[in-house]
């Protein structure tokens, strides 16, 4: 079982298409942590469109390599055309990376950011963001987000203080 860190933007409709790929994700992994929202600049894209970014963290017993291709299918469902060679400089509705693989949780890998839009996610200075996700006030802080199935597809949000310890703790509980 591996924890995965994983950027996430769009800078088009980036409020509905970050949902949108946040609900995937916990729909196909169960729970996962995502960390504030924030808006930035368009960094290396031909764009006036502003992006959401944000970090998440989900755990996986996919190899990265599988994983990347479950997130290029998000990528692919929620409109990005992966086959567009100037895809990495236009505008995208979803653009999900793998930032690291942990087979040990640790929060080191923070320090290694090198992506500005990145390091903006917890820069206390950054705009956060906040907006609806599954029909509940997704606030500017981080959350834990559980897909409970067998309540007929319900989305649990965790928003409190110590939401990422709790996130952890019922991870480890799970394994």
């Amino acid at each position: 079982m591996m924890y995965y860190v994983i950027s996430i933007g769009s800078n088009i409709q980036p409020e509905q298409h970050v949902a949108a790929a946040v609900s995937m994700l916990a729909q196909h992994f169960g729970s996962l942590y995502l960390y504030q929202r924030v808006y930035t600049q368009a960094q290396s894209v031909e764009s006036n469109h502003v992006f959401i970014n944000s970090v998440l963290v989900l755990k996986s017993m996919l190899s990265s390599s599988e994983l990347k291709a479950q997130l290029c299918r998000i990528e692919e469902l929620l409109g990005r055309d992966r086959s567009d060679p100037k895809r990495s400089v236009k505008d995208r509705s979803c653009d999900l990376d793998i930032i690291c693989g942990l087979d040990k949780w640790s929060e080191a890998w923070k320090a290694e950011l090198t992506e500005s839009y990145v390091q903006q996610v917890f820069d206390p200075t950054s705009q956060q963001v906040s907006f609806q996700f599954s029909g509940q006030l997704l606030s500017e802080r981080p959350a834990a987000i559980y897909f409970q199935a067998e309540t007929r597809d319900k989305f649990i949000l965790d928003q409190k203080p110590d939401a990422l310890i709790n996130w952890l703790e019922t991870s480890f509980l799970c394994n």
